[in-house]
């Protein structure tokens, strides 16, 4: 509503009002957002409008581009004809920077100026065109050493080829390894032209990249084998002339000497089974004959065939010597002789017995010697070998080193080989999967695009604006801000009167200048007043008229508790609506039968005595100086009772600011609380002037009046400390000049939209 009613109001003291702590936690309300939105929405339409205007001049205004786009596949997997030892999808594993690194290639000044050449773009106006402004203050500032060497041709070569850079974006689709070449131009033919262009140059700078590389690669390769065959030819031959100085010829790959060693080893040792098989034999042999035993049992003689023979024929003998010795008789000359057949059979078989155990006897002494023999001639040998050890190692190392130079020349033999098959065999490792169409409409500007960028961007920024302008405003906007920065009550919001109103007002009085006398000295007829002073009065049921009655409220309760008759009305600084509250706060208690006078104290700028009596000759410094009783100076106001104290516009002297602080200015006062009720005075402004300050040690209460969305914080501040003397008499603050209609967006519950139900509502539009 338009009153603060509370009980805090009763004593204006400062200790009696709330005032929030510093250390308060501030919190974030979305129905402020909305409201800092709704009562700057002129910001924020400014904006829109001003942006989505100059994206519309700019839409009208910028010449249309076309863009053509040919899409090429990097083939990673381009197959190599050539290289029989790789596989043909030896290339796979190619990773995303080679995609890019192909995409730069296709961006690159090499494959620009094959296209730039080839369609002769340097000739091409949209490609060169002529010199602007921005060239000409960069030329100001380029350095001209060098510039007579190059000639106009290449400097348009140049520009062309940098303003393609600028037309031309190629960009991976995702991450396959699929490129499109866009290419932006005035023509949607040469776009397409351009586009398909850029594909085949960078075909061809491809192509001859690689021919170069494996060109130089070639020759490389050429210098390199040259230089290895020398290298393995001399390693080689060093090889050969060490190892015959050191008489180490070698036999597949191995030495005389170790391949002597190994035979002789092996011939050793069948030697030595040898001889251990002999001995054994003749071992055996010569057991049996020194134990007397059949020599039968041995297995030479066993496998002796003359043996064999003997032993067969000598059981025969025996055989048939025991048959004719069971007939004749063992004396019998047949059985004598049958006997001496078996003893000489007996004797032949122990010779041929003796005679081999003498050749085992010979065998083992030859495998002994030839054992000997063979131990001796190893050892012989192997002395040789130790001292050989050193040259061998170093014939290894010297070996190693010719089969490494050989090694790398074949290597090098062999990548030569291919790099000259390739010479002459280069293919791209891409291709054009979508060659460049005509394109039908134009890619720039994009209309709907760019206005609703414009839209979206002109709503942040007139947000963004709104936000800072509400962040750096400082003006008091509602009656909780007036307490809370100034720690005062807040006493009423006074509306501002709808300017229509207050000219058909003033309308109606032009009527009664016939009846007006300009040289009289007394009081206005009231349809000649500012409407704006006698509207409470005259519109008893409006807004405003309310809130002159909350303030006279306030007053009157304050009566209950301390007396007071002198209130003054003033002000920070200027136009804050003081002589209104004022005049109207007189006349409404003036209207209750109350004796109350109206003095006009702000003698610099008298806007009462300007409004009411223009022609008064008599006032207030009149009456402090003792030019004219103080009776003579008050005029009345029959229509509402109201006694004026003027101050006339030619009463303001140096002595001005002094006089209010004279004990004359007191006197004054005591004499008129004795004749009214209430005295009411129109202060001037505190921060400004020091009249309201001195006039404040004169009253007994205080009224701030604060302009709504006017009044900074700090100049109210300021004016508070200035009463600092008297700030136990400051009854409270009034907003003054409220549009209620945008009032609504900062306080709801004061604003047009709750009181609207009872009043007119002629106060809340603001013309």
């Amino acid at each position: 509503m338009l009153q603060r009613s509370s009980e805090n109001m009763l004593v204006p003291q400062l200790e009696q009002v709330e005032v929030r702590t510093a250390d308060a936690i501030p919190t974030v309300d979305l129905r402020d957002i909305v409201r800092i939105l709704q009562r700057r929405w002129r910001i924020i339409a400014g904006a829109v409008g001003a942006l989505t205007l100059a994206a519309i001049v700019f839409v009208a205004a910028v010449t249309p581009l076309y863009t053509a786009t040919a899409t090429v596949l990097v083939d990673p997997r381009r197959a190599n004809i050539v290289d029989v030892s790789q596989t043909v999808l030896s290339n796979f594993g190619t990773d995303d920077a080679t995609i890019e690194s192909q995409a730069l290639l296709i961006q690159s000044v090499a494959t620009l100026r094959k296209v730039v050449d080839r369609l002769k773009l340097s000739e091409d106006m949209e490609f060169v065109p002529p010199p602007g402004l921005m060239d000409f203050i960069k030329g100001l500032f380029r350095s001209s050493s060098g510039s007579s060497d190059v000639s106009p041709e290449d400097v348009a070569r140049a520009r062309a080829i940098d303003f393609l850079q600028r037309r031309m974006k190629v960009i991976r689709q995702g991450t396959t390894f699929l490129v499109d070449i866009n290419v932006s131009s005035r023509s949607p033919r040469k776009a397409e032209l351009i586009a398909n262009a850029v594909a085949t140059a960078y075909f061809e700078e491809q192509v001859r990249s690689k021919y170069e590389s494996t060109r130089i690669a070639a020759g490389w390769l050429n210098g390199q084998i040259e230089a290895l065959r020398k290298r393995v030819t001399t390693s080689e031959k060093a090889v050969e002339d060490f190892r015959a100085a050191n008489n180490l010829a070698a036999s597949q790959g191995v030495t005389v000497n170790d391949q002597q060693i190994t035979d002789l080893n092996n011939k050793l040792i069948d030697a030595q089974a040898q001889t251990a098989e002999a001995r054994a034999k003749f071992d055996q042999i010569q057991k049996v004959s020194k134990s007397g035993g059949d020599p039968g049992a041995i297995n030479a003689a066993i496998s002796s065939e003359i043996i064999t023979k003997l032993r067969t024929q000598y059981a025969g003998i025996a055989k048939s010597e025991a048959e004719l010795s069971s007939k004749y008789g063992a004396k019998h000359p047949t059985v004598a002789n049958v006997r001496a057949q078996r003893l000489d059979t007996q004797r032949l078989i122990n010779e041929e017995v003796q005679r081999i155990l003498q050749s085992n006897r010979n065998d083992f002494d030859v495998a002994r010697s030839r054992e000997a023999s063979l131990q001796k001639s190893l050892e012989e040998l192997q002395g040789v070998s130790s001292v050989s050890n050193q040259a061998l190692v170093q014939l290894r190392e010297l070996r190693r080193e010719a089969e490494a130079n050989r090694s790398l020349y074949e290597s090098y033999l062999a990548r030569y080989k291919e790099a000259s098959a390739q010479e002459s065999l280069e293919l791209p490792d891409s291709r054009v999967v979508t060659r460049a169409s005509v394109p039908i409409s134009p890619s720039f500007p994009k209309t709907n695009l760019i206005v609703i960028l414009a839209l979206a961007l002109g709503l942040g920024l007139g947000c963004a604006i709104a936000f800072l302008v509400d962040y750096l405003d400082h003006r008091i906007k509602t009656l909780a801000q007036v307490e809370e920065h100034l720690g005062l009550p807040a006493l009423a919001a006074v509306p501002i009167v709808d300017a229509r109103d207050l000219a058909h007002r003033a309308k109606q009085g032009r009527e009664a200048l016939g009846r007006h006398d300009p040289s009289a000295t007394g009081l206005l007829l009231p349809a000649l007043r500012p409407p704006l002073l006698r509207y409470a009065l005259e519109e008893p049921g409006s807004f405003f008229a309310e809130s002159i009655r909350a303030i006279r409220l306030s007053i009157q309760r304050s009566l209950r508790v301390r007396p007071a008759q002198i209130v003054l009305v003033t002000s920070a600084v200027d136009n804050e609506g003081k002589t209104t509250v004022a005049v109207n706060l007189a006349q409404s208690f003036a209207a209750l039968g109350a004796r109350t006078l109206l003095i006009d104290c702000d003698l610099r700028n008298p806007e009462t005595s300007r409004s009411f009596c223009p022609r008064a000759t008599t006032g207030l410094l009149e009456v402090a100086l003792d030019y004219q009783p103080v009776e003579r100076a008050i005029l009345v106001d029959r229509m509402s009772g109201l006694s004026i104290l003027p101050a006339p516009a030619n009463s303001y002297s140096d002595q001005t600011a002094e006089l209010m602080f004279s004990g004359r200015i007191e006197s004054i006062f005591s004499e008129l609380r004795q004749h009214y009720d209430l005295i009411v005075l129109d202060s001037p402004p505190i921060v400004p002037l020091v009249d309201g300050r001195a006039l404040a040690e004169h009253a007994d209460q205080i009224l701030l009046t604060v302009a709504w969305d006017q009044t900074p914080v700090e100049a109210a501040r300021h004016a508070i400390d200035l009463l600092a003397p008297v700030r136990d008499r400051i009854l409270g603050t009034i907003l003054t000049k409220v549009d209620l209609s945008r009032l609504r967006f900062y306080d709801y519950y004061s604003s047009s939209a709750y009181v609207t139900p009872y009043g007119g509502g002629r106060e809340v539009a603001l013309r």
